[in-house]
């Protein structure tokens, strides 16, 4: 048996928490470095900073709202607000490209002079140390608390590490003589890299508001758990789902007809044991057919028999 984290949703939380903190430590220090630089590197990363900034703050009420309790009138819980939050920041990362390609072009056409390099270097070498470990406490997380919010801005922050690099690239470069270009182009390259992350995190975002199965990879985990129970005669219309932290599966199996219905209840009692052992985040649903008989209304729809 695979060793399964505990499934811990409230973690989350503390993830968001620890990226407001670690955001709002970055724009300071880079705020600073802008002024004393006059860099359009360091702009592109203030301005990533500032949009995970807004990024986090969505997430942590994403989170927050997405942990609330199932209701009369969400019987589902309110998972789904995180699928809203990434299309929300999608939008907001996009905005931010936009401003940043079209400054960036306006540098181009009106070069302006770099000012004390080192300072600037080790600012982002200090941005790099604190990208790593909010990454570090992410990937921590997310074993107990599998959100989308957090792993969208664990994608941010992986970026950074990245993005920050480059721009310590390009101010040594410059400092050693380089040509002036460097800065503006590097930061128009910027642009282009959050436009493709927003990209990834929007596309996130309306697969789970649109229902998108679970990865191949877990479907095939299912099964093989559901078959592993030798009591049943087969297994058709799996169907899976995430909302939030939470998962949904459903699948009808096949029974002996001359059961008994206790019987048939304790077996699926044990199957749905088995799947939350290993899926702790899972809610099961499942349907008893008798062997050799498995039509019902669901089977009209397109897709779902199977």
């Amino acid at each position: 048996m695979t060793d399964t984290p505990i499934y811990q949703p409230k973690r989350a939380m503390h993830a968001a928490i620890a990226s407001i903190v670690t955001v709002s430590v970055l724009i300071v220090i880079k705020t600073i470095a802008l002024f004393m630089t006059g860099s359009v590197s360091i702009l592109a990363s203030l301005i990533d900073s500032l949009s995970d900034a807004v990024v986090s703050g969505m997430n942590a009420l994403a989170i927050h709202i997405s942990l609330l309790p199932a209701d009369k009138n969400h019987r589902h819980g309110h998972g789904k607000v995180e699928g809203l939050a990434a299309l929300l920041q999608a939008a907001f990362i996009t905005g931010a490209g936009v401003f940043l390609a079209l400054e960036s072009v306006r540098r181009l056409a009106e070069p302006q002079d770099i000012q004390a390099h080192g300072v600037a270097i080790i600012v982002m070498a200090i941005a790099i140390v604190l990208s790593v470990g909010l990454v570090l406490v992410q990937n921590r997380i997310l074993r107990a608390a599998p959100s989308l919010a957090v792993q969208a801005d664990r994608a941010h922050y992986s970026s950074d590490i990245v993005v920050n690099g480059g721009v310590i690239a390009a101010l040594a470069v410059q400092s050693m003589g380089g040509p002036w270009w460097i800065d503006p182009v590097f930061a128009l390259g910027v642009a282009g890299w959050l436009g493709w992350l927003a990209w990834g995190i929007g596309r996130q975002g309306i697969d789970m508001l649109l229902d998108r199965e679970l990865p191949r990879e877990t479907r095939t985990r299912i099964e093989e758990i559901i078959r592993a129970e030798p009591r049943i005669h087969g297994i058709h219309d799996l169907r899976t789902r995430a909302s939030g932290m939470q998962i949904y599966i459903y699948f009808d199996v096949e029974l002996d007809p001359d059961m008994k219905l206790i019987h048939a209840h304790d077996i699926t009692r044990d199957i749905e044991i088995a799947l939350v052992r290993e899926f702790p985040n899972a809610e099961v649903m499942i349907h008893m057919d008798p062997l050799g008989d498995i039509d019902d209304s669901r089977h009209s729809v397109p897709g779902v028999h199977h």
